[in-house]
């Protein structure tokens, strides 16, 4: 309904059906928006939706809107003003729903589809299972419950997180050629080729882990570490091992 520059000639308006929609509750049919929200991601994947991504990582409109460039939340009420002036609006009204904002300053949250990186947990779900099946827990009702249950609906760990500090995520890429490589060990990563920018003491966090590159054994580009950090609760799942510096240290205390 809005003029912009590049048209996309390639998009489709299908009607799909979905379980989480019924006539119980509203009209029984919402709107889908693939890049914004779990649901509606879901289905996007489910149904081969076009994934339209209008809206920048500071939550601000792109394009050649007339109110491209503002916050969305701040758009609302120009999008309506415009499709009022086209008589394109056929009804407007408020509503009281829940939202997510933000608890430091109290800004409205934006559900954002972005790329991740993912542990396949799913594909050692039974192991996991079986794994639980011989830790004794307390209080022994953890073991069954609040826990058992989360590994029945184990899905796929997004372990990846976008923050200025933390445990590095152990993967370089090389802009040359667009390959991959995951980093094993300390020991491992000072055996790679043409190593540079690796200062004694080693700090093993960001940003001190940014500045090392490497040659890559694909095309001999450059290797530099890709952004992301790891998830904190990879490192709480450490803490039994971490707390004796193992296997720095004190291997016997650990064994």
């Amino acid at each position: 309904s809005f003029d912009i520059r590049e048209e996309k000639k390639d998009l489709t308006y299908p009607l799909i059906a979905t379980d989480f929609v019924s006539m119980e509750e509203g009209t029984g049919i919402v709107h889908v928006a693939p890049a914004f929200g779990e649901v509606d991601f879901d289905a996007g994947m489910d149904k081969s939706l076009d994934f339209v991504q209008p809206v920048d990582l500071e939550g601000k409109i792109t394009g050649a809107y007339s109110f491209a460039g503002k916050f969305v939340k701040d758009a609302d009420h120009l999008i309506l003003d415009e499709l009022k002036s086209r008589n394109l609006l056929y009804r407007s009204e408020k509503i009281v729903h829940t939202y997510p904002f933000c608890w430091r300053c109290g800004t409205p949250l934006l559900y954002y589809v972005k790329q991740a990186w993912y542990i396949r947990t799913t594909a050692v779900k039974d192991k996991l299972i079986s794994g639980n099946n011989g830790i004794n827990w307390y209080p022994d009702h953890i073991k069954y419950g609040r826990f058992g249950n989360w590994l029945e609906n184990n899905i796929d760990w997004a372990i990846s997180r976008e923050r200025y500090w933390g445990t590095p995520l152990n993967i370089w890429y090389c802009s040359s050629c667009g390959n991959y490589e995951c980093v094993g060990s300390v020991s491992e990563l000072k055996e790679r080729p043409n190593l540079g920018g690796l200062k004694e003491p080693l700090d093993l966090h960001r940003p001190f882990m940014d500045g090392i590159y490497f040659a890559c054994t694909k095309c001999g580009g450059e290797m530099r570490r890709v952004p992301e950090v790891i998830d904190c609760w990879f490192d709480s799942g450490a803490m039994f091992i971490a707390q004796w510096h193992y296997p720095f240290e004190d291997e016997d205390k650990f064994k």
